[in-house]
């Protein structure tokens, strides 16, 4: 398994139109196949610092859904709204059972 932590320093003036173009980007990717799960979370500290917590059964999953057009409207669109440039961790997950 596959799991990302992205995180957004959303400028405050463009607060929804991040938010618009996320929904799109979350509704499209908990439809491909290889999502386990995929949540965009507000810091409650931060206003408009977000991180999308992602779940993927594997690579190849994640390197389909690089290639989905929700996820490269996403990418496009967001450009202008950030403070900061994005920061992601990816992390390979063994799970015990």
């Amino acid at each position: 398994m596959v799991t990302i932590h992205a995180f957004f320093k959303v400028d405050p003036k463009h607060r929804d139109e991040f938010l618009a173009l996320a929904k799109k980007v979350v509704d499209g990717t908990r439809t491909e196949e290889g999502n386990i799960s995929y949540n965009l979370l507000e810091d409650t500290e931060q206003p408009n610092v977000f991180v999308f917590l992602e779940k993927w059964q594997d690579q190849a999953a994640l390197d389909i859904h690089g290639k989905t057009p929700h996820f490269g409207e996403f990418v496009k669109g967001v450009k202008g709204l950030l403070l900061e440039p994005f920061t992601a961790d990816v992390f390979e997950v063994v799970a015990k059972r």
